[in-house]
């Protein structure tokens, strides 16, 4: 090793060193709300939180002390199996099957101390259960922590970012796949236009991305870098990170990936030496995106979402109504008396009309909660059917097919979560 580069990674052993002791006094002194406002803090976290205490500054900023219950981890654990177990038991020797912490064979606890997780976590949280996506979050807090602080930061990472990801309508998830569609529209029109054209939307690709914090799409070096700044910027660091992954392929996108199919396999497998940590959060963090911002956008986005769901059961419900009196109408005994007759047709004729009347005045909304900006993005949504959390379906991993080619309206976004092999990349 020549003087110089000694002289650097001795100025970089005390750089590291420095920052781990103001990471120590933010996490044993100061409250996360209040280095989350620190413009010192804000560029520390972006040029890395160290190794050594990047787990507990994790814990830190996600507030996990506010919901741990001491006790309480060990106590799920004693609780009996529940049916959703068998999908857990499926689905962990997917997550990091490279990462020698949870290879078999290889004497570490991982598989185990994730399972103990999970079925925890479905006891803790029963209208959550279990989603695909979930074991990897897991995984990824135990190469950093022991095992009960990964659970409770599981806990709060879900309760505090991503509540409604997970559930078994993934609400939140169809909600920020319309947010993003509208922010990609914003930021790069041709490359958004180019998407649509063929049929790719959002959640086809983002699912893979936001539910598991990109842990299957980016270099390990990356996702810690990302993870940095999401537990400290909170989900508007997904919608950037996204955008800035779609910009450093955006040539690729627009002149090499002609069809849907082609623009998916390329989204969803993109060569890891593009996205190393510095040119992806440099890109990330020069889109303009302020947090107030986001969470409008997202208020405004649940809102309408919801709307379009009432109107639809208004809608059906009228429908209902119709039909029933239809067929009630058909149905009649036929009277003897002429007069009688007439009256009850007369009656029959008029409740029809007066359910059509009522059913007239309800607006038609797009199908199955998808809303977007024009009818065009309507029609090219309705058929999409949103996946189910394995809580209610019990979805695996092992049924994942790829994604059709345009056109094709039997898309599940869950069947992103293919295992990603990654070389030379054996963790010690």
């Amino acid at each position: 090793m020549s003087e110089v580069e000694k002289k650097r990674a001795i100025r970089k052993q005390k750089y590291n060193r420095e920052n781990e002791i103001k990471w120590v006094h933010a996490a044993t002194r100061l409250h996360a709300d209040h280095v989350k406002k620190s413009s010192k803090y804000k560029k520390l976290v972006r040029r890395g939180v160290p190794t050594s205490v990047r787990g507990r500054v994790w814990l830190f900023l996600a507030k996990a002390d506010l919901y741990r219950q001491p006790g309480l981890f060990e106590e799920l654990q004693k609780r009996g199996p529940l049916p959703i177990h068998e999908v857990i038991e499926r689905d962990i020797h997917r997550c990091y099957p490279d990462h020698v912490h949870f290879r078999d064979g290889m004497g570490g606890t991982g598989q185990q101390d994730l399972h103990a997780i999970l079925r925890a976590y479905a006891h803790y949280k029963p209208s959550v259960g279990y989603c695909q996506g979930m074991g990897r979050l897991v995984g990824m807090m135990l190469m950093q922590m022991p095992v009960e602080d990964a659970f409770w930061l599981l806990v709060a990472t879900i309760e505090g970012y991503m509540q409604d990801y997970y559930t078994p309508t993934l609400r939140q998830l169809r909600i920020d796949a319309q947010v993003f569609d509208r922010l990609l529209k914003e930021q790069d029109p041709a490359l958004s236009e180019h998407l649509e054209k063929n049929d790719v939307i959002p959640l086809m690709y983002m699912t893979q991305w936001f539910m598991t914090l990109f842990t299957m799409s980016l270099p390990w070096a990356s996702v810690l870098r990302v993870w940095d700044v999401f537990y400290f910027d909170g989900v508007k660091a997904l919608f950037r990170v996204g955008l800035a992954i779609l910009q450093l392929c955006r040539e690729h996108l627009l002149n090499k990936c002609p069809s849907s199919s082609e623009l998916l396999a390329y989204i969803l497998h993109i060569p890891l030496e593009i996205l190393a940590p510095k040119e992806l959060l440099e890109a990330a963090l020069q889109i303009k995106l302020k947090k107030q911002d986001v969470k409008k956008l997202i208020t405004a986005t649940a809102e309408s979402m919801d709307q379009t769901e009432k109107e639809a059961s208004r809608k059906a419900k009228a429908k209902s109504v119709l039909a029933t009196t239809s067929v009630a109408s058909t149905e009649r005994p036929k009277s003897t008396n002429g007069a009688q007759t007439h009256q009850s047709t007369a009656a029959s004729i008029h409740t029809i009309s007066s359910a059509t009347s009522s059913n007239s005045k309800i607006k038609v909304t797009l199908n199955d909660t998808q809303e977007y900006q024009s009818s065009k993005d309507a029609k090219r949504h309705q058929s999409y059917q949103p996946p189910m959390s394995s809580a209610k379906s019990s979805l695996s991993a092992s049924d994942a097919t790829p994604p059709p080619s345009s056109g094709s309206s039997g898309f599940s976004p869950l069947n992103v979560f293919k295992p990603r092999k990654r070389s030379s990349t054996v963790h010690q």
